[in-house]
């Protein structure tokens, strides 16, 4: 394989579109400009029968919102403003911080994969924290509202002071009226994660909903993990997430913004992130490229882009004699670019 081969492989971050994919936007379909509420609209596509969706992606005129290109790699990314000043979702402010997309899920189900990639500009301000996406179900609760009676939870991701990452978990029994975070490290047992400005992330979620052992009797059994650039950083299993079987992973909540909501959450300038390949999926979704040289894919497209080649050998033996004639199989990896294969003229 070719070095331009194996850098599409490499840099893609790529998974299979199958029929286990919820949701998948990676921009290329649009131009540079303003991404705004009519194209979130199209690519973030919702259940028309929920009625809770929310798309915010116009505030300030448009100016938060922008596909912008990031090169050979990404494309076309979307790039979000967090402006100076700026604390908290809230559309009345000035300026309005960031952008919002609540998603009702045209599937759900009781297992659910999410992921994106996700780049801190130069010059990003991380202060004392700020909301990232996640999924959450039923009235997804955030802010200081207190899930109670089992009909809603959410497991959005944050950054907090100098970049340490964490999982912001509303659940039934959280300590905090605000949710409860969850460090990024491993149990203890790894050094805190933290995101670095300047530089790709992959994350990855993995939420399973808890049993119910009776209505209204929810077990502590709900499980949430998280892989960042491919290691896995979190992996709690004891959350009471629901306390009936009929309220699943429902929504992906495009949450994103300073705060908290008091001065000193807020950045002194205006603030950069970047991201792409946003993709909720029932079944396993990319990592992080892999030790034998591809990205992380789910196993399906994994077997699919491999290619074995039988080619005759002389076989010997230690001492040099000949033994006979054989067969050796080689299995190459084809490059791969957005999910799909992809033909390099050599």
């Amino acid at each position: 394989m070719n070095k331009y081969a194996f850098f599409l492989l490499c840099a893609s971050a790529a998974f299979a579109q199958t029929a286990d994919t919820v949701s998948f936007v990676n921009f290329e379909n649009r131009e540079v400009g303003v991404y705004g509420n009519a194209e979130a609209k199209e690519d973030f596509k919702r259940n028309t029968t929920d009625k809770s969706w929310w798309y915010a992606m116009d505030k300030n005129n448009g100016k938060n919102s922008m596909i912008v290109y990031d090169g050979e790699a990404h494309g076309n990314v979307l790039q979000l403003k967090y402006p100076k000043g700026c604390v908290g979702p809230n559309d009345n402010d000035t300026p309005a911080c960031a952008a919002q997309i609540i998603q009702p899920l045209v599937k759900t189900a009781d297992t659910m994969w999410s992921a994106y990639d996700i780049f801190f500009e130069e010059g990003f301000e991380f202060q004392l924290g700020g909301k990232l996406p996640g999924l959450c179900g039923g009235k997804c609760y955030t802010g200081n509202a207190m899930p109670e009676t089992g009909d809603g939870w959410s497991a959005r991701i944050m950054w907090r002071k100098g970049g340490n990452a964490v999982q912001l978990i509303y659940f039934m029994g959280q300590h905090s009226e605000y949710g409860d975070d969850f460090k990024w490290d491993f149990g203890g047992k790894n050094p805190q994660a933290q995101f670095t400005v300047g530089k790709w992330h992959r994350i990855v979620n993995k939420v399973s909903m808890n049993s119910v052992s009776a209505p209204g009797k929810g077990d502590k059994n709900g499980r949430v993990q998280a892989w960042l650039d491919g290691e896995l950083v979190l992996d709690v299993d004891t959350l009471r997430l629901r306390d009936y079987d009929t309220l699943h992973v429902d929504k992906f909540y495009l949450s994103t913004f300073h705060g908290g909501s008091s001065a000193e959450w807020a950045p002194t300038h205006d603030n950069f992130i970047r991201f792409d390949n946003f993709t909720v999926s029932t079944d396993s979704i990319a990592v992080s490229l892999d030790n034998a040289g591809g990205v992380g894919l789910n196993k399906r497209l994994w077997r699919e882009n491999r290619r074995s080649v039988s080619k005759p050998i002389e076989i010997y033996r230690v001492n040099g004699s000949r033994i006979g004639r054989g067969l050796h199989t080689e299995s190459k990896t084809q490059p791969i670019k957005n999910g799909r294969l992809v033909k390099v003229v050599q």
